[in-house]
């Protein structure tokens, strides 16, 4: 046999191994993923929130890492996003959007820093710290109800989304903060509803340039896989918003919390489970 031959032998087994190590890929990690970023969907058009709370951890638990995670999170949820956007755009304004829209953007490179730092560490030790942040993201939902009469002076707007933004690239958890800020401002639900559809549209491009230039292919890899869920993601977020009028956020909000706490000690308690 020539060297030729042998090389186009080489070749075939090479696109054959690798076309069955993607079907498995496909088959098992991809397809868990997109359902699990349907589930997420669900939840957040249901009670308003929790996408990324819900996500992390379940995405995690299959197998996949932080920083796969986010990127999954925050690509399968973009159309929703734009679609929340466009049905409220007569309630909002460009120039109300924009400072705190800078403010969250400058503050993804420490996010997306810390994000670098804490993907170094032990899987079980990365757990907790996804645990530790759900566990303080619920903690700051729950202070909604508490009057914020000085939300509009300019060292909460910093401390807000500036802190918001870090969050956002550390583990896309960025909302709590945002709704603490615009329940002290005494906006009507459409109005918030469409200021933080909008937050959450104008820091992806920013946030996947930084993600893709520290993390380089995967961030593709997992963009692509997100890609993927995008029909059962507004189908379930289509569901969620009727099951969410229907139901009430008095019957919903108690028994997400009380799921997302227990996602949050089982991350806690990963050392135990390994």
């Amino acid at each position: 046999m020539n060297s030729s031959s042998e090389g186009i032998y080489w070749l075939v087994g090479q696109a054959t191994q690798a076309t069955s190590d993607a079907s498995t890929w496909l088959d098992s990690q991809s397809i868990t993923a997109v359902a699990i970023l349907t589930l997420a969907a669900l939840v957040q058009s249901t009670v308003g929130f929790a996408a990324a709370l819900f996500g992390l951890p379940l995405l995690m638990l299959a197998g996949i890492d932080l920083m796969s995670a986010v990127v999954m999170i925050i690509t399968a949820m973009l159309p929703q996003n734009f679609l929340s956007v466009w049905k409220l755009r007569d309630s909002i304004q460009l120039k109300e959007v924009l400072l705190p829209a800078t403010l969250r953007i400058l503050g993804l490179p420490i996010g997306i820093m810390g994000l670098g730092t804490v993907l170094t560490w032990q899987p079980e030790r990365l757990d907790q710290v996804v645990g530790l942040i759900i566990l303080l993201v619920i903690g700051l939902q729950a202070l909604v109800g508490i009057e914020w009469k000085n939300a509009k002076r300019w060292y909460w707007m910093l401390i807000t989304f500036g802190g918001s933004g870090m969050l956002q690239g550390l583990s896309g958890t960025s909302g709590p903060p945002m709704v603490l800020w615009v329940h002290g401002q005494r906006y009507s639900a459409d109005h918030a509803r469409a200021f933080l559809f909008s937050m959450f549209i104008s820091n992806y491009l920013p946030q996947m340039v930084l993600l893709y230039s520290r993390f380089g292919e995967r961030v593709l890899e997992a963009a692509g896989t997100a890609l993927l869920s995008i029909p059962t993601v507004l189908l379930a977020a289509n569901i969620g918003t009727h099951l969410g009028s229907k139901l009430g956020n008095q019957r919903l909000k108690p028994i997400t919390y009380a799921f997302l706490t227990l996602l949050a000690l089982r991350s806690l308690l990963a050392p135990f489970f390994a």
